[in-house]
C-alpha cells in the first residue's frame, strides 16, 4: 500500500506571516506607544522611560534560550502568538475602560515583551534550523520585505488609523483602543496564516537534550566570545558607533508630534504618512547603498565613511528644530535623508556583529550580541526625554550629534580587526 505523498511545502507563507507578526509588538511598543503616550498627554521624559523599561525587558531574550529550545519550536511559536494576539485585545480593552487600570495596562506590556522575546528566539532558530541554504538565501528578500510591512502596518499604520478616528470625534484613549483592535485582529490573521504555512512542514525530530545541558552550551560559547580578541572593539561599535542617531530616534516621534518647545507640529496622520513614504524605502535603500560599499571597500575601510554618513543627517534635524517653519516637503526630506543614512550605518554593524559570531556557537554568539545592541537601543530612553526637556529639542539634537565623536573613534579602533576581511 502506498503511502500518502508528503503535502507540498509553503515555507513563502509561515515565512512572510512569522516574519510580520514578529514585528507588530515592535512596532507597538518602539513607534506607536510613544505617539499614544504624547495624544495622551504625558511628558516626553516618561513616555522614553516607559519604552526604555519594556524594550530592556524584551532585551534579555537570551537568558530564555536554553528553556525556549526545549520546547517544539512550531507549537512554541504559534502558542506565542496567540497570546500576544489576545493580550493586545486585552490591552485595548484596558485603554478604552472608564477607569483603566494602570497596573493592569503595564501587566500586558510587560508580559507582551516576553512572548514576544520567546517568540522571536525560537522563530529564528526554526528558521535557520529548517531550511537548507538554498531556500534561506530565496526567502531572505520576503524576510525582509515582511518585517518592514508588519513595522509599517503596526507603527505609522495604527498612528494614522487613530489619528482618523480622532477626526470623527472620539478621545485619545478610546481612538488608542480601536488601533489597538486593528493590531490584535492583524496578529490574529497572520497567526492563522503562519499556522496553515507550518502545517505542511515536515516534522522536526527533537535532540533530547535537558535544559542544564543547554545552560551548558550557552555558557560554551558566550566563553569562546569572551575571549575572542576582537570582542572589545565589536562591544564600542554597539554601544557608541550609532549612539548619535539611538538619542535621536528616542525623541524624534515626540518632537515631530509636538506643538510646543519647537516641535514640528505634524498630525498624527501628516506624520504617518511621512513615516511610511520616509522610512521603509529610506531603510531599504540604505540598506542595499550600505552593503554594497562593504562589499566595494571591505567592511574595515566602510566603518569610517558610513559612519560619517550616518551621523550627518542629524545636523538637518538639529536644523528644523531651531526653525520649524518648513515646509511639509522639507521635513520629508531630512527624514528619508536620515533614514537612508542610518540604513548605511546600521549594516555596516550588523556585518561585523556576524563576522565576530560565525564560528561554532555562532547562534547563542550571535544572541549575545543582538543582546548588547538591544540594551545599547534602549538605554538612551531612560535619561534622552528629560535630557531633552532641560535642552530643548535643537540643543538636545546637536548634543546627539556631538555624539558622532566616540562613534568615529569606535570605528577607528575596530577597523584594523576586520581589514582582511
Amino acid at each position: 500500500m502506498r503511502e500518502a505523498p508528503a503535502p507540498a511545502r509553503r515555507a513563502w507563507l509561515w515565512v512572510f506571516a512569522a516574519y510580520l507578526f514578529q514585528s507588530i509588538p515592535a512596532a507597538v511598543r518602539d513607534e506607536a506607544l510613544p505617539v499614544a503616550l504624547k495624544n495622551t498627554g504625558y511628558a516626553d521624559k516618561d513616555i522614553t522611560q516607559a519604552v526604555a523599561y519594556l524594550g530592556l525587558i524584551f532585551g534579555f531574550k537570551i537568558l530564555l534560550a536554553p528553556i525556549v529550545a526545549a520546547f517544539r519550536q512550531r507549537g512554541l511559536i504559534l502558542c506565542a502568538e496567540l497570546a500576544i494576539s489576545l493580550l493586545l485585545g486585552g490591552l485595548a480593552l484596558q485603554v478604552a475602560a472608564a477607569h483603566p487600570s494602570s497596573p493592569a495596562i503595564i501587566g500586558c506590556l510587560v508580559l507582551l515583551s516576553f512572548l514576544a522575546a520567546a517568540h522571536d528566539f525560537a522563530l529564528d532558530g526554526y528558521f535557520v534550523s529548517s531550511l537548507d541554504d538554498r531556500i534561506r538565501a530565496t526567502h531572505s528578500g520576503l524576510l525582509n520585505f515582511a518585517s518592514k510591512l508588519g513595522m509599517v502596518l503596526a507603527g505609522p499604520g495604527l498612528i494614522w488609523l487613530a489619528g482618523r478616528i480622532m477626526e470623527y470625534g472620539p478621545q485619545s484613549a478610546d481612538a488608542w483602543s480601536w488601533a489597538l483592535v486593528a493590531a490584535a485582529l492583524l496578529a490574529l490573521l497572520a497567526t492563522a496564516a503562519n499556522a496553515l504555512g507550518l502545517m505542511a512542514e515536515p516534522r522536526q525530530l527533537t535532540d533530547g537534550k535537558t535544559v542544564q545541558e543547554r545552560f551548558r552550551e550557552m555558557r560554551t560559547g558566550l566563553l569562546a566570545l569572551f575571549s575572542d580578541p576582537r570582542l572589545a572593539a565589536v562591544i564600542g561599535l554597539i554601544f557608541f558607533y550609532r549612539a548619535s542617531e539611538v538619542h535621536m530616534a528616542r525623541i524624534l516621534p515626540l518632537f515631530a508630534t509636538s506643538a510646543t518647545g519647537g516641535g514640528l507640529a505634524l498630525g498624527n496622520e501628516t506624520y504617518a504618512l511621512m513615516r511610511i513614504a520616509t522610512a521603509v524605502v529610506g531603510l531599504a535603500l540604505g540598506g542595499i547603498i550600505g552593503s554594497q560599499v562593504v562589499a566595494r571597500l571591505g567592511l574595515g575601510r566602510s566603518l569610517i565613511p558610513l559612519g560619517l554618513a550616518m551621523h550627518a543627517p542629524l545636523a538637518a534635524v538639529a536644523w528644523l528644530a531651531a526653525d520649524g517653519s518648513h515646509s511639509l516637503w522639507v521635513i520629508g526630506a531630512v527624514f528619508f535623508i536620515e533614514y537612508l543614512a542610518y540604513g548605511a550605518g546600521l549594516c555596516a554593524l550588523i556585518l561585523a556583529m556576524m563576522r565576530l559570531a560565525s564560528g561554532p556557537g555562532a547562534a547563542i554568539r550571535y544572541a549575545a550580541l543582538s543582546t548588547l545592541a538591544l540594551l545599547a537601543n534602549y538605554l538612551p530612553g531612560l535619561w534622552a526625554g528629560r535630557l531633552s526637556d532641560r535642552l530643548g529639542y535643537a540643543h538636545y539634537f546637536l548634543f546627539a550629534l556631538i555624539l558622532a565623536i566616540p562613534g568615529i573613534i569606535s570605528a577607528w579602533l575596530a577597523k584594523r580587526h576586520f581589514l582582511r576581511d
